[in-house]
């Protein structure tokens, strides 16, 4: 395992968010993209179901889908819609991000202009990337859980269970193996301009050889994580209590009306703060993997081994990536 400094790493992650400013909308198209959260009816919090529940006794769902049939489907069409296009600018934003922050290493000519033409030059590359190793998980999990849920409809318990656990010790560690590769192989289809299929084979050589320092790496965004949660905690504290004492001070003056403008006012600054965050945050993060692909895939000059191979040797080496290289950042 390569000697890695990643306090370095993710000191020269934050100088190139803060000083680059213009990324913080690509880490924003990625984050509103993974914004949705779905676990509002799942949750262990008993009550949205109770009121969900009690929505749907008071009215006839079925009368209710009957007549507005034409509206719910123009609202299901505007929300596809919506969905597939901050899916694009994911993969745009992605692509923008790893090329321009290669390009501040190289001290060239980076902004939000060249970013986003970077990122539709690789579109297709990323999405290939990410599409064709999604499908292949879906086919796994099918292989596997197929026989599982036929076995519980069969009412054998006791063999579905030791399969279903079999199966999860299979794909956990799948899923984990496809993460990196998607990651590193979406790297090498940019910075080193390779073609998806040749990009995935190095991302598995690459991962193969640092899976300590990968491993490693995702682990420090643990406690980065939780204190990202604590700033936002800060953020709605602050929130409340400024905006809580002019409700007041209004409620005085107005009444309820005064109470309504401090929660709208609130909102005004609440909700674009905590975009504005995340979106720091997730530029952040990916600029950190960025560099740490940048050490982990560098090659080192005492691992350069001059020998003579026939051209049909050198056909079956991967490519270098001689377009990756590390720089120092200015203090």
């Amino acid at each position: 395992m390569p000697n890695i400094d990643y306090l370095k790493i993710f000191r020269d992650a934050w100088k190139i968010t803060w000083k680059n400013r213009f990324l913080w909308w690509f880490g924003f198209f990625m984050l509103a993209s993974g914004g949705l959260n779905y676990n509002y009816f799942s949750s262990g919090n008993e009550k949205p179901q109770k009121d969900w529940q009690a929505f749907t006794e008071k009215i006839d769902l079925q009368q209710f889908l009957l007549e507005h049939a034409t509206l719910i489907a123009i609202g299901l069409t505007l929300l596809v819609i919506l969905f597939l296009v901050f899916l694009i600018l994911n993969f745009i934003a992605r692509g923008a991000l790893i090329k321009s922050t290669q390009k501040i290493l190289k001290k060239e000519v980076a902004n939000f202009s060249s970013g986003f033409q970077d990122g539709k030059k690789y579109f297709w590359k990323i999405l290939s990337i990410f599409f064709f190793s999604g499908l292949l998980i879906f086919i796994c999990f099918i292989v596997l859980f197929t026989p599982i849920i036929i076995l519980f409809l069969a009412k054998s318990y006791v063999i579905g269970t030791i399969l279903a656990i079999l199966a999860l010790v299979i794909v956990i560690p799948l899923l984990i193996l496809t993460k990196y590769i998607q990651s590193y192989a979406g790297y090498y289809a940019v910075l080193a301009d390779l073609k998806p299929w040749l990009a995935v084979e190095n991302a598995y050589a690459l991962f193969k050889k640092n899976i300590l320092a990968s491993i490693i790496m995702s682990l420090l965004f643990i406690p980065i994580g939780i204190l990202s949660i604590f700033i936002a905690i800060a953020i709605i504290l602050v929130t409340i209590i400024i905006f809580g004492l002019i409700g007041l001070a209004l409620f005085f003056a107005i009444k309820d009306t005064g109470v309504i403008i401090a929660v709208a006012l609130g909102l005004i600054f609440f909700i674009p703060a905590i975009i504005l965050f995340y979106s720091i945050f997730s530029t952040f993060s990916e600029v950190a993997w960025v560099l740490f692909f940048h050490v982990i895939a560098t090659p080192k000059e005492k691992e350069k081994i001059v020998e003579k191979i026939s051209e049909e040797e050198k056909s079956t080496i991967l490519p270098a990536t001689e377009t990756i290289k590390t720089a120092e950042i200015d203090e």
